[in-house]
Order: structure tokens, then C-alpha cells, then sequence
């Protein structure tokens, strides 16, 4: 199959969960034999225009300069994709659902699927927050124009056509495939403890920073470790830790996903106590580590993991539960090291690749049937 993804945020530039998801799906499908290519506008290019990425042809198009910018950038993407339709190039192409890049699209003579990460509509109405009518309108557009959906989770699935009413044909779930790096016994740091993810309310940073001064009673030797680009928080939370606790929390701003996955192979632990998510993949490559999660009960979360199996789930309004999984899993080792087991053979087990990839080809076959 030729597919083509639409992403505005594949590495290495700068990007969250959808380009870090289309990356690997993408990766996965090209050593499959299928011919893949990623297409996105993108404000401020910090990476190549165009690239190669394990097999996988990659176009960045810079957002023009000047009035209506934005506009024109979305008219190119959609120019392009229709010209490699038109020329029989590809067989199908996938958009996220989020700034319903599809909304207005005619056909394209190939089939047009969308993959639900989570609109900005989503994660507005999950955050009680206000639904900004114009990108209502261009991800609901966009989400009713799909020829054929599926959902990084159940849960996500259910959400979104409560928001943007429900489609004629189900939705498909299908969890986002994880990379299962080779098994290496490493050292871990009996005292660090490591949060990944952009620094903004939705991913629970302010409930985590309340809860650390508890920590550090508990456990004086602890030492938090933030990864993440700043969203403006950084200085109002170093502002609620009170002298003495400051010294033991480290911001070290966006990393690339190596030495995030390094933090994951020799911390204790991982939290990541998110009040809004559709599918996370920062817990699951954490687990895929070996890493011991603490992770949020509300959304996915429960989908992803079992509490006290092959993790730990906590409320993320409750800076008490937060501070008592975390030191739980600091002064128990054995503990700590039977959920990181656990966890890993679990991602392994559901969330591999090599699993996951016969389910997207298969629906990705389905949907261009359904146009003949």
C-alpha cells in the first residue's frame, strides 16, 4: 500500500504525541514494504523540507509569510495530496483529528481516514475549558468527512462523538504501537523520579509540584527531574515549592526522545498524573523501559493499565495520592521493580509494533475496498 500521512509536527522537529505516533506507525509500515510519506505545513521549520526517516519520505511545507498564511499553507497541503492522487502515487491518506486539516476537502478519488489523538476540541471540553467555535467547526467537518475513523483508544472514540455527534460507520480502536527497545539490566537511581511532557495544566505539572514537598518529607534524598517544553508554568510552579524542596526539582526543557528514553532505562520511577489525554505515549515507552508508572485513572488511563499490576493510577486532582504512589514505589523496591516487569511485559505483550501493525494494515485495506 502507498500511504500518506498528514502530519505538521514529525521529528525531528519539534512535536508532541501525534508525531512521535506517526513516526513509529510509519517506521513500522515502510519495513512492512509499504510505501509511506508524511506531509505537513509547518510555523517556524526547525527541521529539514524535505528528509528521509527509516524508509519513510518526508515533505515539510514553511506556513507563507503574511495575510492569510495559514490559509494558504492548508491549500498547498491539500494541492499536493491531491496531485499524488491524481498521478495514482498513494492509496489512501490519513489525517489527525486534530485542526481538521480534511474539513472542506472534496474527493480525492482515494480514501481519506482519520486517526482520533485528540482534537483541540476534545481536550478543551476534558479540561472544563472553553470550545473555540472556529476549530469546533473545522474538526467536526473534518472528522464527519473521513471516509473511515479509528481511535487511540475506546474511550477517545466515545468523547469525541459526544462532541461531534456519531458517525455512520463504527470506530475502530487501535492503540498507538510502541518501540520495545532489547532488555539490558542498567543501575537505576533509587532516588530520581522523572515527569515527560509539555508543562501545561492538561498533563497535571501543578497537582505533581503540590504533592513533592510531601515527597521530600517522606524521602529527603528524592530528586525530581521535568522534561518538557515550557507552556509558561515553569516559573509559577518553582514558585509554590517552598526553600529547602526547591534544590531537589530539575527543569531541563524540551529533550530530544533519546535521552528521554535514557531517563526511562535509569530513574526509579515515572509520573505522569494527566487530567486530559487520548492515548499517552510517554507512559507506555516509559513501561517499555522496564520503568516503573504511576499514571492518571481518569481518560485512556485505565484502558492502558491495571492498577497495582503493571502500575499505579492515581487521581490527578489529589496532590495526596500523587505523593503517596510516589514514595510507595521509592521505599519499596520490590515493588517498583515487580510493576516495571510487568509493565514491560505487558506494552510488549499489547502495544508492540509487530502486534499493532496487523490491525492498521488491515484497516487501512478495508478502507480503500470500501471505495470500489
Amino acid at each position: 500500500m502507498r500511504i500518506c500521512f498528514i502530519c505538521c509536527e514529525y521529528p525531528p522537529a519539534r512535536h508532541g504525541g501525534i508525531g512521535s505516533v506517526t513516526q513509529v506507525l510509519g517506521r513500522a509500515l515502510s519495513e512492512a514494504g509499504h510505501d509511506i510519506r508524511v506531509l505537513g505545513v509547518y510555523a517556524g521549520l526547525d527541521a529539514p523540507k524535505t528528509d528521509e526517516d527509516g524508509g519513510v519520505q518526508v515533505w515539510r511545507l514553511p506556513t507563507p509569510e503574511g495575510r492569510l498564511g495559514w490559509t494558504r499553507g492548508r491549500k498547498k497541503l491539500f494541492d499536493t495530496v491531491k496531485r499524488w492522487a491524481d498521478r495514482g502515487e498513494i492509496d489512501v491518506v490519513e489525517v489527525p483529528d486534530w485542526e481538521g486539516y480534511a474539513a472542506g476537502w472534496p474527493s480525492l478519488g482515494v480514501p481519506v481516514v482519520t486517526r482520533l489523538h485528540g482534537s483541540s476540541s476534545y481536550f478543551a471540553r476534558e479540561m472544563n475549558a472553553r470550545v473555540d467555535w472556529p476549530a469546533w467547526c473545522l474538526e467536526a467537518a473534518s472528522f464527519h468527512r473521513a471516509d473511515s475513523c479509528c481511535s487511540t483508544s475506546a474511550y477517545t472514540a466515545a468523547r469525541t462523538q459526544r462532541i461531534f455527534g456519531p458517525r455512520r460507520r463504527p470506530v475502530e480502536v487501535l492503540f498507538n504501537p510502541v518501540e520495545i527497545p532489547p532488555a539490558a539490566q542498567q543501575h537505576r537511581d533509587a532516588n530520581r523520579v522523572v515527569f515527560a511532557g509539555t508543562l501545561t495544566p492538561k498533563k497535571g505539572v501543578r497537582p505533581l509540584i503540590e504533592a513533592w514537598p510531601a515527597v521530600v518529607r517522606e524521602c529527603p534524598a528524592a530528586e525530581l527531574h521535568l522534561f518538557g517544553k515550557d507552556e509558561g508554568m515553569q516559573n509559577e510552579m518553582t514558585a509554590l515549592l517552598p526553600d529547602g524542596v526547591r534544590d531537589s526539582v530539575r527543569f531541563h526543557g524540551h529533550v530530544n526522545r533519546d535521552r528521554v528514553r535514557t531517563e526511562f532505562a535509569t530513574c526509579r520511577l515515572a509520573v505522569f498524573p494527566s487530567f486530559a489525554e487520548a492515548f499517552s505515549m510517554v507512559p507506555l515507552e516509559a513501561m517499555a523501559q522496564g520503568c516503573p508508572v504511576i499514571y492518571s485513572n481518569r481518560h485512556s488511563g485505565p484502558e492502558l493499565i491495571e492498577n497495582g499490576r503493571n502500575g499505579l493510577l492515581v487521581d490527578p486532582g489529589s496532590s495526596d495520592e500523587i505523593a503517596g504512589a510516589i514514595v510507595r514505589l521509592l521505599r519499596d523496591r520490590e515493588e517498583s521493580t515487580r510493576l516495571g516487569e510487568a509493565g514491560r511485559a505487558d506494552v510488549t505483550r499489547r502495544f508492540a509494533c509487530d502486534v499493532l501493525l496487523a490491525r492498521n494494515e488491515a484497516f487501512y485495506w478495508n478502507s480503500i475496498q470500501s471505495r470500489h
